[in-house]
């Protein structure tokens, strides 16, 4: 299955999950002709670049890993990040994939030739590559919101993302500020909280936080795992059961009002300050933004050192920050923990399609896609973890989906029987209009912003659905939903 004059079958962009998944899946598929490009020097994609005190996986450790890969022994019910980058040594090993990559590779561009039916990759290290099928597995998370501060040029202290923690940070001693209380704030806040002398928390929203297990598994419990494999299997089951269920938020309003009495409740019980108690209890419908969990967060904004802070920032000063009220904060540490910019999908690089036609114009009233994973006039370009595709259980599951639909379209082109797969305008236009219909019934609609959607309202990252549903559409390559060119 090897393409002759230097064209690779495949060329894959992101060592994540997608990544590797979707490399270890057109191995076993008999297609040994692709590379993967990824811009950082080791794999893991999210969990290689957030190095920040606590990090872990908010999905259960036996749910959070490939179907076809489950035989691994977590320390945790919630993957640390070192246990995760574990994993994924494990799984490079077994399947020999070190190979196939080529870290510290961003890629500049990407065209498509469509005389030829291939799209040739520019990289910033001045390679041209050249494959049939182009896979973007650089998901959701890769570029962090950083918000506009006024005066932050005139801050004399230190200030970074969370996604940029440099691990020799010491928080020991410092008055620092956080800014964000959504889930990368619930997991390093606990890890610096008793080191710092004093730590203030700029909050616009509460976020809606829940319990999380977060005692390791006991000797015995990873005994009984390993001698039988079944019960972990058993567990993963039970586990997506349990996940898939969250989706009735959407669909149920008794359901919905019943998960946010029990997060307000969660907050009664955590948080001892009357004051904070009630800046930390949220008020707008459960399911709007994405939910935190975790069993040491409000406990830690709680402490009598540190402040919670809901006036608006006005401006950042030398060495303090300024809020609306006129308020002074002193601080000489700011870390934003503000998350990523997910609706702005596949801005790091140029992608040319038909026509000189680039996403960033056909996505110019917001990202979009069909099924999430391919985009009219981009042929034999795909998508992992596109527009769309959040879902309740694992986005591991949702990642296999696409795989597996991918790798059909794979196949299909390295059969030399096709050299183009452009999905319908009008095909994508249909599914996308019933998705945003279904989307409009749904928490994620009911008046908060979130970074589900952009500056204008649309939802461009959530599957309007459970899980299973997204299998179910997904499980079939109909070919009649694409212009073919032989």
């Amino acid at each position: 299955m090897t393409a002759a004059g230097g064209v690779r079958q495949a060329l894959i962009i992101g060592a994540g999950f997608g990544g590797i998944g979707m490399a270890i899946r057109l191995k076993r598929a008999g297609i040994d002709d692709f590379i993967i490009l990824e811009r950082a020097d080791g794999v893991g994609g999210v969990w290689h670049a957030n190095r920040y005190p606590g990090a872990a996986c908010d999905v259960e450790s036996h749910l959070y890993s490939y179907s076809f890969e489950t035989n691994f022994d977590w320390e945790r019910p919630h993957g640390t990040r070192s246990e995760i980058l574990r994993y994924f040594d494990h799984c490079l090993r077994k399947y020999a994939i070190v190979p196939h990559i080529r870290f510290n590779t961003p890629v500049d561009s990407a065209t498509f030739d469509e005389d030829q039916g291939v799209w040739t990759v520019h990289t910033k290290t001045g390679e041209a590559l050249r494959a049939r099928a182009l896979v973007s597995a650089i998901g959701l998370f890769n570029t962090p919101a950083i918000p506009k501060l006024a005066g932050i040029d005139e801050f004399k202290g230190q200030a970074f993302h969370s996604a940029a923690w440099s691990e020799d940070f010491d928080p020991s001693g410092r008055r620092i500020a956080v800014i964000g209380t959504g889930c990368s704030a619930a997991q390093f806040v606990p890890e610096i909280v008793d080191r710092a002398t004093q730590l203030t928390v700029f909050q616009r929203t509460p976020a809606f936080v829940g319990p999380k297990a977060e005692a390791a598994f006991t000797p015995a419990q990873r005994r009984i795992y390993r001698l039988l494999p079944i019960l972990r299997r058993f567990d993963r089951l039970s586990i997506f059961r349990r996940y898939e269920q969250l989706y009735r938020i959407h669909e149920d309003p008794a359901f919905r009002t019943a998960r946010g009495e029990d997060a307000r409740a969660f907050v009664a019980t955590q948080v001892s300050n009357p004051v904070k108690r009630q800046q930390l209890t949220p008020t707008y419908d459960a399911g709007c933004k994405r939910g935190v969990r975790s069993g040491s967060f409000l406990k830690a904004l709680d402490r009598d050192h540190v402040g919670v802070v809901t006036a608006p920032i006005a401006r950042v000063h030398a060495n303090a920050i300024e809020t609306a009220d006129g308020v002074l904060h002193p601080v000489d540490t700011i870390i934003y923990g503000t998350g990523f910019t997910p609706s702005n999908y596949l801005s790091t690089f140029r992608l040319q399609g038909l026509g000189g036609m680039t996403l960033s114009d056909a996505w110019e009233e917001g990202p979009e896609a069909y099924l999430g994973m391919t985009v009219s006039g981009f042929p034999n370009f795909f998508m992992i973890y596109g527009p769309n595709t959040n879902a309740p259980a694992s986005i591991i599951y949702i990642i296999e989906c696409q795989i597996d639909y991918i790798l059909k379209c794979v196949q299909a082109l390295a059969r030399g029987q096709l050299r183009q797969m452009n999905v319908s305008a009008e095909t994508q236009a249909t599914f996308n209009a019933d998705l945003q219909k279904q989307l409009r019934s749904t928490a994620w609609a009911s008046g908060c912003m979130s970074y589900f959607m952009t500056a204008a309202g649309k939802i461009v990252t959530q599957w309007p659905g459970a899980s299973r549903s997204y299998w179910l559409r997904t499980r079939h390559l109909n070919m009649k939903d694409y212009q073919t060119t032989h």
